[in-house]
């Protein structure tokens, strides 16, 4: 069975999937219970894939950080039925793969099967069960709980995670964003099973829920296994909406001491909620300056002419509120306050004027890679949860290049200087730099 679906895997790659070349038609709509279903239809390959998605992401932890992940974690930790290596050898007999995991917004978990009924439908039986029965066992609440404290005591000596968590701490301050997904030593040693259970019977029920199918099955099918699947969550009730985060109102320098030979930088700030009418402008923008690898100015300006570096990068992370945007790099501890001040220039001479040649040629590059974001069922499975997940237009994933297209220098500069205050940004620095 795994020499079947690693034939399948390798097949997915080296084919050209027709959906990445059409229009892709999602159909949604909800189950019973009011659960979000979006599917999408892709007989190219006897398998599907299945996305369960809870708003039960780390901003849900309140005064428990890590309390999302541990039970994301343990979720297939035990059922009334079964043990963990039970439920583990059930998936790979199966020739099934599953998986879970948290992130600030949401905590989701994954089935991949082929569709032969004799494997398909004991894979969803078993995916149902970890779903609504988990029983999380303190033996294993225990095992694993160790093994997270020893990890996060680790990410105390890396400096790249010191600078992560230092960032997101001094950005969003006393708002949920502000403490990693993962926790902390004292939050997570805290921790009790009935924690586990006490949030797993809050925000793991329906009205909370959503299901994003891929595959090769039919719309009848994919009802069925909507229904299946959430038949025997609790109705519940959404979680709340989140507060808006308070962008920074002045500058801010921050310097972690740390003992190492580079510097660990990230300047950044809030950036924009996903679904945000502006995003497009600014996507297209980040690409040209920090987001498209070699292609990029900070590449040319920091790297190329100046070797301080060997990569830099900049991103937006729009999530359920606004996510950060945020600048990184490493460099000697000599070359810090010179990269800093590149950087800056940078972004300032970006925020002001940037070549048409250079905007034509990243237009190209997005608007003809895109079909390549889209050549597998796993990344077609991951857009339309995202859609689902953050109520953007189902013709999302057709329109955006369109949307790209249609974007002038003008459009890419006015989003920036709306959105991107340059006199108010967050400087962070993890290492010793002179």
């Amino acid at each position: 069975m795994k020499k079947i679906m690693h034939v399948l895997v390798f097949a997915i790659g080296s084919i050209v999937f027709s959906l990445s070349q059409a229009s892709i038609d999602i159909q949604t709509w909800q189950t019973a219970k009011g659960v979000k279903v979006l599917f999408v239809e892709a007989p190219q390959l006897p398998m599907v894939d299945i996305e369960v998605s809870f708003d039960a992401g780390s901003a849900r932890d309140a005064s428990q950080p890590g309390l999302a992940n541990l039970t994301s974690a343990l979720l297939s930790a035990g059922t009334k039925q079964k043990d963990e290596q039970q439920i583990s050898i059930g998936f790979n007999n199966l020739g099934a793969q599953f998986g879970g995991q948290a992130s600030r917004d949401s905590a989701s978990f994954n089935l991949r099967s082929l569709t032969r009924e004799n494997l398909l439908s004991p894979a969803l039986d078993l995916f149902a069960e970890v779903l609504a029965q988990p029983t999380f066992p303190k033996a294993i609440f225990e095992r694993d709980q160790a093994r997270l404290i020893q990890a996060l005591k680790q990410r105390e000596e890396q400096p790249n995670q010191v600078a992560s968590l230092a960032f997101w701490q001094a950005l969003y301050a006393d708002h949920p964003y502000a403490h990693p997904t993962a926790g902390n030593i004292e939050s997570v040693q805290a921790i009790k099973p009935r924690d586990l259970k006490a949030f797993y019977q809050r925000y793991y029920v329906a009205k909370n829920a959503q299901v994003s199918i891929v595959g090769a099955i039919d719309r009848k099918q994919a009802e069925q296994i909507a229904e299946h699947l959430t038949r025997s969550l609790k109705t519940g009730e959404p979680a709340p909406a989140l507060l808006t985060p308070k962008p920074l109102q002045t500058a801010q320098t921050e310097v972690v001491d740390f003992s190492s030979a580079q510097t660990h930088y990230m300047l950044g700030q809030l950036g924009v909620e996903r679904g945000h009418p502006d995003y497009y402008a600014l996507f297209l923008g980040n690409h040209l300056l920090g987001g498209s690898g070699f292609g990029s100015l900070l590449v040319e300006e920091v790297r190329e002419k100046r070797g301080l570096v060997y990569s830099v990068y900049s991103y937006f992370a729009p999530m359920r509120v606004a996510g950060p945007w945020l600048i990184g790099l490493s460099t000697q501890n000599s070359q810090a306050l010179e990269a800093d001040q590149v950087v800056k220039q940078t972004l300032q001479d970006f925020m002001t004027d940037f070549s048409d040649e250079k905007l034509t040629d990243i237009k190209s590059n997005l608007i003809g890679g895109w079909p390549l974001r889209l050549d597998s069922n796993s990344k077609i499975l991951g857009y339309i949860s995202m859609i689902g997940f953050y109520d953007l237009p189902l013709d999302y994933l057709d329109a955006f290049p369109r949307h790209i297209e249609a974007l002038t220098k003008q459009d890419v500069l006015d989003a920036w200087q709306r959105h991107i205050q340059a006199d108010k940004m967050l400087t962070l620095m993890v290492g010793q730099p002179e």
